[in-house]
């Protein structure tokens, strides 16, 4: 299975099955290819003849070469059959069908998707989709739909969604966030390639540290259980599903055809396999950006240093309800931060350390403490305070050091900093504590990602 899978994200030969001039599915897919050097691999088909982007066009599917890797179907649905029984009589054993129109729309689409798989079957081909955007690999600058160029930067992050467009917002979406994605595959109404077979190719694959899945509904909760716990033992895994409610239930039926069943069960499996499961989207890239960058928590007792007393008694009831502690801190550290705290400052954990322009300081001496098994930050300020600051050249690094660099002391421990205010005043702090740190925006979320860490 492994090697077949491979042909969707390294193709050698590949073609477009109803590529088009005109704006809609395919029209974009060659301008795309040629830009990143695939369209030389590529062969474009359309009755039509033709050229575009200087690329001959086909006019059947019979005039392609033998050894096609892959094939991307852009036909409207009533053509589809048809165009996977050629493709299967020129032995193309992997493809992608982008058209819409099949189970999703009710008894008759559902017919003849059931048909479809079936005749895949008699050729040996392994079909995703239909009513997807198929895949990416962005170490080789690859995928079956247009993808803007900064989300092809490669990254640490596998991304399976059952919806296509989906998956293609997210790789738009977080770049900005400062993750990056190593391979997307979106599965539409699987057709036949589900969310198991690609758990199990991303789980060797050494591009990959974390596993996204958003789900709508799963066919085969055995073979998903199974898939699931050959990952995690491998690499994190983060589930999010849709689903949950009558309404959003409703919905996944008529968006990919997918029942999405009682949402306890599928509560109890993410866990049984363990899986981290994400209520809603926020708490899906948090938990990216936590398992990409930061190590496994050891312990449960976390030391909190903070500009704000009012978010660290956020963060400790969060800690609380996570069933996360908070840290004593060490005879050694409490004396430090003693000699180099004003009397106001009580040192106790959280550590509030006020205005009083020792953070540095104080986080130089916590991340040195034996007592905590990982760390909140909470540098936050009001931007009115330090603009006049600001505008004769002061730096964040100047109000909270160099929190990159100071990151190093606490070794293998996880960080997480929780950053509220002003977005330029974010976005600086955010720079500051670089990508050894896991950035998050609220005490409560901040608590939930530690927690997910925890062996």
């Amino acid at each position: 299975m492994k090697s077949l899978l491979q042909k969707f994200f390294e193709p050698n030969r590949i073609a477009l099955i109803g590529v088009t001039r005109t704006p809609g599915f395919g029209h974009g897919i060659p301008r795309f290819w040629k830009r990143h050097g695939w369209l030389d691999k590529a062969y474009l088909v359309n009755p039509k003849g033709g050229e575009i982007e200087g690329k001959p066009v086909l006019k059947s599917i019979s005039e392609l070469p033998d050894g096609i890797d892959l094939a991307v179907v852009v036909v409207p649905a009533q053509a589809v059959k048809a165009a996977i029984r050629e493709l299967g009589q020129k032995g193309v054993k992997a493809c992608v069908i982008e058209s819409a129109g099949f189970a999703e729309t009710g008894a008759e689409g559902c017919k003849e998707q059931d048909e479809i798989a079936g005749l895949a079957r008699q050729f040996g081909m392994r079909l995703i989709g239909p009513n997807c955007v198929g895949v990416a690999n962005t170490a080789l600058k690859f995928a079956t739909t247009e993808v803007m160029d900064r989300a092809l930067e490669p990254g640490p992050v596998a991304i399976i969604a059952q919806s296509g467009v989906f998956g293609n917002i997210l790789l738009d979406h977080i770049p900005a966030l400062g993750l990056r994605i190593s391979k997307v595959a979106t599965l539409g109404n699987k057709i036949d390639l589900d969310e198991s077979d690609f758990l199990e190719y991303f789980a060797d694959d050494p591009a990959t540290r974390v596993i996204l899945v958003y789900e709508e509904g799963i066919r085969e909760g055995k073979r998903l259980l199974d898939a699931l716990k050959n990952a995690t033992a491998k690499k994190p895994v983060v589930v999010l599903k849709s689903g949950r409610t009558p309404l959003g239930q409703r919905a996944t039926l008529s968006h990919t055809g997918s029942l999405s069943g009682e949402d306890r069960i599928y509560d109890g499996a993410f866990r049984q396999g363990g899986a981290a499961r994400a209520a809603n989207l926020d708490e899906l890239i948090a938990l990216a950006k936590t398992f990409s960058s930061q190590p496994r928590l050891k312990g449960k007792k976390i030391g909190v240093l903070t500009t704000s007393g009012s978010m660290g008694a956020m963060l400790s009831d969060a800690l609380f309800h996570t069933g996360l502690e908070l840290a004593e801190w060490s005879d050694a550290t409490s004396e430090q931060i003693k000699a180099m705290a004003p009397g106001w400052i009580n040192v106790k954990n959280p550590l509030d350390v006020g205005p009083s322009g020792i953070f540095a300081k104080a986080l130089e001496a916590l991340f040195s403490d034996p007592n905590a098994d990982g760390y909140v930050l909470i540098p936050v300020i009001p931007y009115a305070a330090i603009e006049p600051w600001l505008a004769v050249g002061f730096k964040m690094k100047d109000f909270f050091g160099d929190i990159k660099t100071l990151r190093a002391r606490a070794k293998d421990k996880p960080v997480i900093s929780v950053l509220l205010g002003y977005e330029q005043l974010e976005k600086e702090l955010e720079e500051l504590c670089g990508e050894g740190i896991a950035v998050v925006h609220s005490p409560e979320m901040a608590a939930m990602v530690l927690r997910s860490l925890l062996v």
